[in-house]
């Protein structure tokens, strides 16, 4: 079995809108090197001052330099056969088959990364990164960020990391094939082999164990598998594999409870790779208080909980909506919802005609905000999954083994999770398909207004 031990610089971190300046290849047949092959490319572009920096290649030293296309078929000769082994193989295997691909050439090595065998060889240590690693094995690389350099270091980290790795695991490493699993160079094997096969909310960490990544499964490990399981040459996902050093999970038992608490969680954490959901609300309250002439009004406020709120919306439309629907019905003078401040021609009732009518009003109104119990599966055999939703509102969420029938039972023993635009939606779509799920109604308590 050849290993084709190889190493890339290049003009910048991901190979979407970048070119590889120097390779180095060192073919290593598991005992000995039978052969070396080292060159600078030139990428046809400027070398950026910081990777001349880190490096020492500047772009006078490219002049000259064969393109990747001159050498491509060289490489490929010195590749077949071979499995294509590098540190952090994604980052390497994603550059040169990009090269590959804009030439028109299909480049799909078996391949193997030397930092995952080191893992397994030698578990315990701090870091994997190539200068830590040459340190506690007490390697020399003379000339780090060199290719070449490099390249051999790494064939000497895969040779002894070889007798210590068992064959299944050895199997288990080696990508045959375009789809396989990239685990991130600094996540443990283990961690994601762990991984339960359930349904629930999942956290991918960075080594300040801050989430970057949140998102719910129906199962864990499947849905893992799939971040994985993409195409390197993506920029974001090389950032994303670079960064991802633990991952967490909260087992839910059911899909909506995972649902609702990834958004509660992406909302409460703002982790930096998810999109769908990071554009924050800004809810609008319907507020009430008492005029100087004793009126009670209501008015629309934007903004999240304030004093005196009596209900929230997602929109200003929508809160008006609801205001002008209330005046309409119960024959309430608009100029006192905050819905026309100018209007000589109508008489106010009396404060307290008026009062009496909006207190009404708003008591039948808020009582059609259904208040509600979720039933569902739990996390464990032996639970159950209670969501108690108030008026319209998700309040939170508690497992529990005992049969709840009251929303004041599950008060003690509620953890709370944020109602957001999302939060309706969610439910409203969990209605139209409620296998599995049992809903038990309660009328809507009366609520002070002010």
């Amino acid at each position: 079995m050849i290993y084709a031990v190889t190493d890339i610089e290049t003009t910048g971190s991901h190979a979407s809108g970048n070119s590889i300046i120097e390779i180095g290849i060192v073919l290593f047949d598991g005992e000995k090197v039978v052969h070396e092959f080292s060159t600078l490319i030139d990428p046809g572009v400027v070398v950026p001052p910081y990777i001349s920096a880190l490096t020492g290649i500047t772009t006078d030293m490219l002049k000259g330099a064969p393109t990747f296309d001159a050498i491509a078929d060289q490489l490929e000769e010195i590749f077949e056969g071979a499995i294509f082994v590098a540190h952090n193989v994604g980052f390497d295997f994603s550059f040169i088959r990009a090269e590959f691909a804009a030439i028109g050439r299909n480049w799909n090595p078996p391949r193997l990364c030397s930092m995952r065998m080191a893992r397994k060889a030698f578990p315990g240590q701090a870091s994997y990164g190539l200068n830590k690693i040459c340190t506690w094995m007490g390697l020399t690389n003379e000339q780090a960020h060199r290719a070449l350099s490099d390249a051999r270091v790494s064939a000497e980290i895969l040779k002894r990391s070889l007798p210590l790795v068992a064959p299944a695991d050895f199997k288990k490493m080696l990508a045959t094939k375009n789809g396989t699993v990239f685990l991130p160079p600094n996540l443990s094997e283990e961690r994601f082999t762990r991984l339960p096969e359930s349904t629930g909310v999942y956290y991918l960490y960075n080594e300040k164990g801050k989430p970057i990544y949140i998102g719910k499964a129906v199962n864990i490990k499947k849905r893992i598998r799939q971040h994985f399981t993409t195409h390197p040459e993506s920029p974001r996902y090389q950032h994303f594999l670079r960064e991802v050093v633990d991952i967490g999970y909260t087992l839910t038992g059911n899909e909506l409870l995972a649902l609702l608490l990834e958004d509660h969680e992406i909302r409460t954490h703002w982790p930096p790779y998810n999109s769908a959901q990071k554009r924050k609300t800004n809810r609008v309250s319907v507020i009430g208080y008492d005029d100087y002439q004793g009126y009670r009004r209501l008015a629309v406020q934007q903004g999240g909980k304030v004093a005196g709120g009596v209900k929230t919306f997602a929109s200003v439309s929508k809160a008006r909506e609801w205001l002008y629907a209330m005046a309409k019905e119960f024959s309430i003078d608009e100029r006192l919802l905050g819905l026309s401040m100018f209007d000589d021609r109508k008489v106010l009732a009396s404060a307290q005609e008026h009062n009496e009518i909006l207190d009404n009003a708003l008591s039948d109104y808020l009582r059609r905000d259904p208040t509600y119990i979720v039933v569902s599966r739990g996390p464990q055999p032996q639970e159950q999954a209670y969501l108690l939703v108030e008026r319209g509102i998700l309040k939170g969420y508690a497992f529990l083994s005992d049969d709840i029938n009251h929303p004041d039972d599950l008060l003690f023993h509620l953890k709370p999770l944020q109602h957001t635009e999302n939060t309706s939606s969610i439910l409203e779509a969990f209605e139209q398909a409620s296998w599995g799920y049992r809903r038990i109604q309660f009328e809507s308590p009366n609520t002070a207004v002010i």
